[in-house]
C-alpha cells in the first residue's frame, strides 16, 4: 500500500486516539457527577468505549501479532460491557428502576461473561473466534478475525440489547409526548452509531474491509449519553420534579412554539381540549387567547383565567409561550349568583318604591273619594244612594290596586323550578276561569314549555283581561303558538283598538295606563317574562288591535306530561274543574264555579272557544 493509500488508515488511527482521550476525560467528569441519575452508567460506558478505541489504535499501530492479540483480548470484556451499560441507562431514562436491580443486571450480563470466557479461550475450541490472522496492508498490519458460532450468538444478543434500549426511548417519547423530544432524538441518534458500524464491520463495507468501525461509534454513542444527562439534564431530579408537578396539576398547561403550534399538553389540558389538540395551532385551538387576556375564557361550560409566560432560550430568543389555565368556574358562578341576587334586590327595591308610590298617591285618591262619599251620604240624605255608589266604586278601585300590588310583589321573583306545561291546556284553563262576556278565543298550535305554571297562568290572565277591557265585550282573541327546534313563541292578539305607536315601548312600565286603570297589569306581565328569561314586545295586530309576542321560551324535553295534562285539563266541552297545569291565581269575581254562563266550542288547535257570562265584564286591569 502506498503512503497515499495508507492515509485513511492513519487518519482513522488518529481519530481513535483522539476520541479515546476525549471519552476518558468525559468519563472522569461523569464519575465525579455520578450522583446524577444515570451518571454511573454514562461514566462506565465512556470509560469502556475509550478503552476499546485506544486498544484498537494499539492494534492498528502495532506490527506484532502478539501485541495485537493482547490488545484484542483486553478489549473483549469492554466490548461485552457496552450493551449491558446501554440498556441499564435506558432503564434509568425510562423510569424502569425495577429492571435496574443487581439481580437483573447480573442476569443480562451472564451471556456476555460467557462470551468473554469463550473469546479468551478461542484458540483451543474456536467457538467465539475461529481464527486470528495478521494481514499486511502497506505500512500497517491488521488483524483479520473469523467469527465462530458463539461470536454470532453474542453479536445477536448485543444487537438485541441495543434495540431494547431504543424501544425504551421510544416508549418514553410516547408516554410523555414532546417534552423530551430533543433528548429522545439524541439518544436514538447516538444508538444508531454502534448498530450501523457493527453492520459495516461484519459485512466488510468500505474500501478498508479489515478496519473495525465500532470503537469510534461506541465513543460517539457515549458522548450523546453524556450530553443527554449532563448538558440537557434529562434525568435531573429538579427537572423531573418540575415535570411531575406539571403532570399532576389540576390546571391545564399548554406549551406553544414560536410558530404558534401546540408543542405539549399536560394531562389536565388533554382532558379539557379536543383529542387532536396537539396537532392544532394555538389560534385554532384557543382563539380567545388572542383577545382580551384580562377576562376569563369559557371552554365547555367552565371558566379559566389565562396566565401567559414567554419561553426564551439562553440567548434571549423567543421560543414560544406557556399558558396556564386556572379554573375559576366556582368564582364565576359565585359572581353570577351575586349579580343575580343584586339584580333581584334592585327589582325588590323598585317594587317597594312602586308600592310606596301607589300607597301614597294612587291608593290615597280613591280612599279620599270613598271618605268624602261616606260623609256626603251621612250629611245629605238625598244624595245617599249616589254617594254610596261612589264609595263602592272607590272601594273596588282600591281592591284592584291591592290585588295588583300583591301580584307585582311576586311576579318578578326568580323562578326556582320549572315544570313541563302545555300552553294550549293552560290557555283554555285560564280563559275558562275569567269573566270574558261575549269575547271569543281561538288557539292555533301547541307546545310543551318549561315554565312556572302559576305565573304563566297569571301572565295569560292579565293579557286576556287586558284584551277584554280595551277591546270590548265581543272582542276576538287569538293565541298562536309556534314551535322551533329548542324554543317556542306565543303571540296573543285581539281585534280591539290597539296600542298607539309611541306607547308600545312604555306599556310594561309600572304605573303606565292608557285607560284609567292601575297601570300594573302589563307591568306584572313584564316581570313574569323577565323572571323566566323570556322576551316580550307589543305590536300592532293584523286586524289593527294589540298583539303581544313572547319569545325565547324554552321547550320541555318531552311532550308526554303536557299531552296528558291537555287530555285531563280544561276541556272546553265538559264540566270545568281545577286546572292540571297549575292553579290560576285568584281573580276577584272570576271564580269559574260562580259563573252563570256556559262554555261552548270544540277542542283542537285553531277551533274557536266562546264563553258568554251572564254577569257582564269585570273591571280588571286596564291596558297599560
Amino acid at each position: 500500500m502506498s503512503d497515499l493509500a495508507a492515509l485513511p488508515v492513519r487518519v482513522y488511527l488518529f481519530v481513535c486516539v483522539v476520541v479515546g482521550v476525549v471519552a476518558l476525560w468525559l468519563a472522569r467528569d461523569a464519575w465525579l457527577e455520578r450522583d446524577e441519575p444515570g451518571g454511573i452508567e454514562v461514566a462506565f460506558y465512556l470509560a469502556a468505549a475509550a478503552g476499546v478505541s485506544l486498544l484498537y489504535a494499539v492494534r492498528i499501530a502495532a506490527s506484532s501479532a502478539d501485541v495485537m492479540a493482547i490488545a484484542l483480548q483486553l478489549a473483549t470484556p469492554l466490548v461485552a460491557a457496552l450493551p449491558i451499560l446501554w440498556v441499564s441507562f435506558a432503564f434509568a431514562y425510562g423510569g424502569y428502576d425495577r429492571w435496574r436491580t443487581e439481580r437483573w443486571i447480573v442476569a443480562l450480563a451472564a451471556p456476555a461473561v460467557i462470551w468473554v470466557l469463550l473469546a479468551w479461550s478461542s484458540r483451543t475450541h474456536g467457538l467465539a473466534r475461529r481464527s486470528f490472522e495478521a494481514v499486511q496492508d502497506g505500512p500497517f498490519t491488521l488483524l483479520e478475525l473469523g467469527i465462530g458460532p458463539a461470536g454470532v450468538a453474542f453479536l445477536l444478543y448485543a444487537y438485541a440489547l441495543y434495540l431494547v434500549g431504543v424501544l425504551v426511548a421510544l416508549d418514553v417519547y410516547h408516554r410523555i409526548g414532546n417534552r423530551y423530544r430533543l433528548q429522545t432524538f439524541l439518544l436514538l441518534l447516538g444508538a444508531t452509531f454502534p448498530l450501523v458500524a457493527g453492520v459495516a464491520t461484519v459485512f466488510d463495507v468500505g474500501s478498508f474491509g479489515f478496519l473495525d468501525w465500532t470503537p469510534v461509534a461506541f465513543v460517539l454513542h457515549g458522548v450523546f449519553l453524556y450530553g443527554t444527562v449532563f448538558w440537557l439534564g434529562t434525568l435531573d431530579a429538579t427537572i423531573a420534579a418540575r415535570d411531575t408537578a406539571v403532570e399532576v396539576m389540576q390546571d391545564p398547561v399548554i406549551v406553544a412554539g414560536s410558530d404558534g403550534r401546540i408543542r405539549d399538553l399536560n394531562p389536565a389540558a388533554e382532558r379539557l381540549l379536543p383529542h387532536d389538540a396537539a396537532d392544532l395551532t394555538l389560534s385554532t385551538l384557543l382563539p380567545l387567547l388572542d383577545s382580551d387576556r384580562g377576562q376569563p375564557i369559557e371552554i365547555d361550560g367552565r371558566y379559566f383565567d389565562v396566565q401567559e409566560d414567554p419561553i426564551r432560550d439562553p440567548r434571549g430568543a423567543d421560543r414560544g409561550h406557556v399558558f396556564l389555565l386556572r379554573d375559576v368556574t366556582a368564582r364565576e358562578r359565585r359572581q353570577e349568583e351575586l349579580e343575580r341576587r343584586e339584580e333581584q334586590l334592585e327589582r325588590q327595591n323598585e317594587r317597594l318604591e312602586d308600592f310606596a308610590g301607589v300607597v301614597s298617591h294612587d291608593l290615597r285618591n280613591p280612599l279620599a273619594a270613598a271618605t268624602a262619599a261616606v260623609e256626603l251620604a251621612r250629611h245629605v240624605p238625598d244624595e245617599r244612594e249616589m254617594a254610596l255608589e261612589r264609595a263602592a266604586e272607590a272601594h273596588a278601585q282600591m281592591d284592584d290596586l291591592i290585588d295588583g300590588l300583591l301580584s307585582l310583589a311576586t311576579a318578578g321573583e326568580a323562578v326556582d323550578s320549572l315544570d313541563a306545561v302545555s300552553v294550549d291546556a293552560t290557555v283554555r284553563t285560564v280563559w275558562s276561569r275569567l269573566e270574558t262576556a261575549e269575547a271569543t278565543l281561538s288557539i292555533d298550535g301547541d307546545a310543551t314549555i318549561q315554565a312556572d305554571p302559576d305565573r304563566l297562568a297569571q301572565l295569560l290572565a292579565n293579557l286576556f283581561r287586558n284584551a277584554v277591557e280595551h277591546g270590548g265585550e265581543d272582542v276576538s282573541v287569538q293565541v298562536r303558538i309556534e314551535r322551533g327546534d329548542t324554543t317556542a313563541r306565543i303571540a296573543i292578539e285581539d281585534d280591539g283598538p290597539g296600542i298607539p305607536d309611541d306607547e308600545r315601548t312604555r306599556v310594561f312600565d309600572r304605573g303606565v295606563s292608557l285607560g284609567g286603570g292601575t297601570g300594573l297589569g302589563l307591568a306584572i306581565v313584564g316581570d313574569i317574562v323577565e323572571a323566566h328569561g323570556w322576551s316580550i314586545v307589543a305590536e300592532e295586530g293584523e286586524a289593527g288591535g294589540a298583539r303581544f309576542c313572547i319569545d325565547a321560551i324554552a321547550l320541555a324535553d318531552t311532550d308526554g306530561d303536557a299531552d296528558a295534562g291537555a287530555d285531563t285539563g280544561a276541556d272546553a266541552e265538559g264540566p270545568r274543574g281545577e286546572p292540571t297545569v297549575g292553579e290560576e291565581p285568584d281573580v276577584e269575581g272570576t271564580d269559574a264555579e260562580a259563573a252563570t254562563g256556559s262554555v261552548s266550542g270544540t277542542e283542537g288547535n285553531g277551533d274557536a272557544v266562546s264563553k258568554t257570562e251572564g254577569t257582564g265584564g269585570h273591571a280588571g286591569m286596564d291596558r297599560t
